[in-house]
């Protein structure tokens, strides 16, 4: 026995904590990000970095590899989220929609329960919270998205502007709150990263390193779109198409001092010591842009890989910068005790194209975008080391949380708890496909901001349905034998058979759930 695993033993140490104390109820910890790629977390299959404190609650807990989303997009995801519910019955079904706080919701729910409840960090919903949670403070400005450096955040208070990284700042906000809570009560506590959404800036000690570093391309960076619909092709989302300030292209800090009205927003929104670090890191790899440029060797498939680099390496650098926080987090949760008791998620609103089809957003039903990443810490439920392939989605985790807090689950919450495929106790069979709508998309006579489709779709374990339905257009994958998405079967006649099959459970999965 005393050969096992450190992680098993803290597993056994939680189960005798519970059965002890006789409390069933654990605290809750969410950890949420904006926009985060599975590729980017090292946990996961192909990664191309290293996290080793997210990699820590899934080695303590469970990995989920087939975790999706209902609506690739953020507030829609986290309107699902809270509610449990697809968009169309939450009435959040684009980024531009009102939320309604007067619904149900997990959160309230637990803290009429006797849980002490809060929510700090990005909210990003059209619409405050109420008393959706007791206590918040969420990011303001920019339309929700609020600044990297130097934040405004907003609470019942008012708004206060608060000095330093927001990724930290976050941090700092949940562990003074988890100091000051009502020890006596069980929590609930959803802290909210910003990062690694657009405009990616890093906390100072993280704008290092990487230089020397060429990170992997991704093998569909250079897709021709050959078997695909005739508009994926043509959305705004290459990342050939990002310049200026988005990749922190930038004056340099001479050039700067020389003529200060040159100088971007985003270093505007900086003090002067943060300008610094951001300078010191930067201006040598602008001024290396510049020779390239000069010198001829930024042309065609080289600019577009440039671009890459630039792009993945900021994005890394944030992710290194709430790998940082998510440790402070846990260390926390060690040293006062509370990760006995104390049930650990982390996932995002979420995942996001790095480069795959040459793109960086997420929006579509492509795998890279569809899905998002889900890592759970229970001690004494989660077995160490536990990987989950089931289909599971946004919308179970409203359930689940419900149900770890001893409550009933309302008969219109459309998510399943995860407690059974996570616990070993299943005693029916679990979904077998899942529902995808968006609906951010323009008309065909106008597409809207990235020049894209509505479209919805079923996902099952092998194949993959897209209706493009204001264009009559379709496409099917096997996933099986085209992991990467790039061989559109909806014509091949041998797919007929999977074709009607889909667009049946299509058809059926809308009408289960009152879409």
């Amino acid at each position: 026995m005393r050969f096992l695993p450190t992680a098993y033993w803290s597993w056994f140490l939680g189960l005798c904590t519970t059965l002890v104390q006789g409390e069933t109820r654990p605290n809750i910890l969410f950890l949420f990000s904006d926009d985060h790629a599975l590729r980017t977390i090292g946990a996961y299959p192909g990664s191309i970095n290293k996290t080793p404190n997210l990699d820590r609650i899934a080695d303590e807990g469970a990995i989920f590899t087939h975790s999706f989303n209902v609506n690739s997009i953020c507030c829609p995801s986290r309107a699902a989220i809270l509610t449990g519910k697809h968009s169309q019955a939450n009435g959040v079904i684009g980024n531009s929609a009102k939320w309604n706080g007067k619904q149900w919701v997990y959160s309230r729910e637990i803290g009429k329960a006797g849980y002490q409840t809060g929510l700090i960090g990005k909210w990003h919903l059209k619409g405050n919270p109420t008393d959706e949670f007791q206590h918040w403070e969420i990011l303001s400005g920019k339309g929700g998205q609020g600044s990297y450096f130097n934040p405004t955040f907003l609470s019942a208070k008012g708004e206060s502007r608060v000095t330093g990284h927001s990724t930290k700042i976050i941090t700092d906000k949940a562990l003074d709150w988890l100091n000051n809570r009502d020890s006596e009560k069980p929590f609930l506590l959803c802290a909210q990263y910003k990062t690694p959404h657009i405009h990616r800036l890093p906390p100072p000690n993280r704008m290092e390193g990487y230089d020397d570093r060429t990170f992997p391309v991704p093998d569909t960076f250079f897709d021709d779109f050959s078997t695909r619909s005739s508009f994926v092709s043509k959305t705004w989302m290459a990342l050939k198409g990002m310049k200026g300030h988005v990749l922190n292209i930038a004056p340099t800090e001479e050039e700067i001092n020389q003529n200060p009205k040159i100088r971007p927003p985003f270093l505007q929104e900086m003090n002067p010591r943060q300008r610094k670090a951001w300078h010191a890191a930067y201006d040598s790899r602008n001024l290396e842009l510049r020779k390239m440029k000069e010198e001829g060797k930024l042309e065609g498939k080289e600019a577009q890989l440039y671009v890459y680099q630039r792009f993945i390496k900021d994005y890394i650098r944030c992710i290194d910068g709430l790998d940082d926080q998510v440790g402070r987090i846990l260390s926390f949760l060690d040293e006062t005790g509370l990760a006995k008791n104390t049930l650990v998620i982390y996932s995002s609103d979420q995942g996001f194209f790095t480069g795959e089809h040459g793109w960086a957003e997420k929006r579509w039903m492509y795998e890279e975008s569809f899905k998002s990443p889900l890592l759970m810490r229970w001690p004494g439920v989660i077995k160490p080391q536990t990987r989950i392939s089931e289909l599971v989605q946004n919308i179970d985790l409203a359930p689940t949380l419900i149900e770890a807090a001893g409550l009933p689950i309302p008969k219109s919450v459309h998510g399943l708890p995860l407690q059974p495929i996570f616990s070993g106790k299943k005693t029916k069979p679990w979904r077998k496909d899942l529902l995808y709508q968006y609906f951010d998309g323009g008309t065909p006579e106008n597409r809207g901001p990235y020049n894209m489709p509505r479209h919805e779709g079923v996902r099952d374990t092998r194949y993959k349905l897209i209706s493009f339905y204001e264009y009559g257009q379709w496409e099917l994958y096997d996933l099986q034998t085209d992991p990467h998405e790039v061989n559109n079967l909806y014509k091949n006649p041998s797919m007929k058979p999977q074709i009607e099959r889909l667009k049946k459970r299509l058809a059926e999965l809308k009408k289960g759930y009152g879409l």
